[in-house]
């Protein structure tokens, strides 16, 4: 009898035992679950380099006229990941046009910015446009290193706040719903992670 009672005891301990592992595997999913619903659903976003460089593409050549007098257009942009700075780094062919004398400088430019989030249209901007070499040339002659920081400034002023990605109409319907007005951005090896912030 006291061989029976033990086994059944421990027939009773296994039972147990296997309920509260289903238990646990049941509430595995809904756990995962509740960590992507911290934001009623809403995922965090990683634009890879190719979709970047896809993104920025649709938007060049761009032209813009600055200070009433020279009219400048940047075209053929060509994206750089720099992970350990946290910015991205983009070259650009560069045509600047004096509108009074008609004289054109043309050459390329490489420069870096850091990105930040504007809550208004969930959309991803360049800023602190800083830019990094300028190779100018004017009637196949170098331009002065001051003229060259002059189209290196125009440059840095059509480029800020320049939109890097928008949220798509579904998407932007649903941060605004849930009053999301913030986000982190880290650029990594991978891309650029957007990670959405709880609302308070």
């Amino acid at each position: 009898m006291v061989g029976q009672s033990a086994q059944v005891s421990r027939i009773e301990g296994m039972s147990r035992h296997a309920d509260r592992m289903r238990l646990v595997v049941l509430l595995l999913p809904l756990v995962g679950l509740a960590g992507c619903a911290g934001l009623g659903g809403l995922r965090n976003v990683t634009l890879s380099q190719e979709q970047l460089q896809a993104q920025i593409d649709r938007q060049f050549p761009r032209q813009q006229r600055l200070l009433d007098l020279i009219d400048v257009n940047v075209a053929r942009p060509a994206l750089r990941l720099l992970p350990e700075r946290n910015r991205i780094a983009t070259d650009l062919d560069l045509i600047a046009t004096e509108r009074l004398s008609g004289r054109t400088a043309r050459g390329s430019l490489a420069l870096e910015y850091a990105l930040r989030y504007e809550p208004g249209d969930a959309s991803v901007r360049m800023t602190q446009v800083q830019v990094q070499d300028a190779k100018l040339e004017l009637g196949g002659a170098p331009l002065s290193p001051s003229a060259a920081r002059v189209g290196a400034m125009l440059a840095e002023r059509l480029l800020d706040d320049f939109v890097l990605y928008r949220a798509d109409a579904e998407r932007l319907k649903l941060i605004q719903r849930l009053g999301v007005t913030a986000a982190d951005i880290v650029v990594t090896s991978r891309g650029v992670e957007i990670q959405f912030t709880q609302p308070r």
